[in-house]
């Protein structure tokens, strides 16, 4: 099996206002217990923040983080009538959060943003370019998003840096501008915004409108590899491993993938296994390749799926069981992945697991060969 990279390029963070990334959310877990203990409304709720993300030292809680947001309402709402920027911005977050408010309204969050926004609160200006970017409370209006983005970049806020290398690269509302793009993108890596930093390494790998540079790439990941990062660790384990922008060190690879796999990354998981399966960088070990693709698999990951249905199906690190590699191949069939497509195709072929079934394995053959699989067209000019 082959090992695999996939990235959550140009994943833009805005689809949910963002309720923090000011002045507040710099501050520690301690810091904000202190002043919410001296009736700071907003620390209360950037308390709330620091469970909600695992920030400040707070370890991830999501309903430590929603008592707080709500114990924070009523202090929120005095300050915001009193025409406290940093509350109306906080409090317009809130309005969007169900959990905390009981409902959804962007109509009072696009109101509140707006408020907060012409007051010069740079995270109000990008929500606020937020709600006319995607219609909340609001129509939509991409002149306007740009120009509220803008406003909140030049005040140095990342997220409306990383918005607007967004509507250059998609041409969502512009020209499509990839030299622009880039240009607001490592404005906001150079923030350290994680996001951006993924986008660069994902241009350069991909060539999306600049010539393919692995080795610089490679540079942007490490950055967030540096942190921990697990499907950054994942990509440079992958560089290593096909020597991409660097000498092909299948010892190194192992290494970044072990490290993306303890950090929960199913991707990463899955190439670890793939590495104990075929002894690279590290011995054969087929019980700890099954282990790592069951924990990928469990994820939901459709190519630690069909590695656990490999090891099922061909007994490596588990007993033969041709049943279960079915229920795993079928996992991932379902999501629509020609591998598992065709390896479901062969067990009806076969009769292993299931009862042969040779009409029902042309359907999965034909189904995977649409797809492109060279294997089910194959197997499927061979099946009499």
């Amino acid at each position: 099996m082959k090992k695999f990279f996939v990235s959550s390029i140009l994943v833009q963070i805005v689809c949910v206002m963002t309720f923090a990334q000011t002045v507040y959310s710099q501050l520690d877990l301690n810091t904000l217990l202190e002043m919410s203990s001296n009736g700071d409304a907003c620390a209360t709720d950037a308390i709330g923040d620091c469970y909600y993300n695992g920030s400040g030292g707070a370890k991830i809680d999501h309903d430590v983080a929603i008592t707080y947001y709500k114990k924070a309402l009523p202090g929120l709402e005095a300050l915001a009538r009193e025409g406290n920027a940093e509350a109306m911005n906080r409090l317009a977050g809130a309005y969007t959060f169900e959990d905390v408010y009981g409902t959804v309204d962007y109509n009072k969050a696009f109101n509140l943003y707006m408020k907060a926004a012409k007051l010069g609160h740079a995270a109000a200006q990008n929500n606020l370019g937020t709600c006319y970017q995607f219609g909340n409370g609001t129509t939509v209006d991409y002149n306007e998003a740009f120009i509220w983005y803008l406003k909140s970049a030049e005040q140095g806020y990342a997220g409306a840096m990383l918005s607007l290398g967004y509507m250059y690269d998609s041409g969502q509302g512009l020209e499509n501008n990839m030299q622009k793009a880039i240009e607001w993108y490592e404005k906001a890596a150079a923030t350290g915004n994680r996001t951006a930093i993924s986008n660069l390494g994902y241009i350069y790998w991909s060539g999306k409108g600049v010539p393919v540079d692995y080795e610089k790439s490679r540079s942007y990941y490490e950055q967030l590899a540096e942190r921990g990062d697990g499907e950054a660790l994942n990509y440079v384990g992958f560089c290593y491993y096909d020597g991409l922008g660097v000498e092909q060190d299948y010892s190194m690879a192992y290494k970044y993938y072990v490290k993306s796999a303890n950090a929960g990354y199913a991707l990463g998981q899955y190439n670890l296994g793939n590495c104990y399966q075929y002894g690279k960088g590290i011995e054969k070990d087929y019980k700890k390749a099954f282990e790592w693709y069951q924990k990928a698999a469990n994820q939901g990951d459709k190519y630690g799926q069909v590695g656990v249905g490999d090891c099922y199906r061909y007994g490596m690190g588990a007993p033969s069981n041709g049943y279960q590699a079915y229920v795993w191949y079928q996992k991932a069939a379902d999501q629509g992945y020609a591998v598992a497509i065709n390896r479901v195709g062969e067990l009806f072929r076969d009769g292993f697991g299931v009862h042969q079934n040779k009409n029902k394995a042309r359907e999965f053959f034909q189904r995977a060969a649409t797809m492109g699989n060279k294997e089910a067209q194959t197997n499927l000019n061979n099946l009499h």
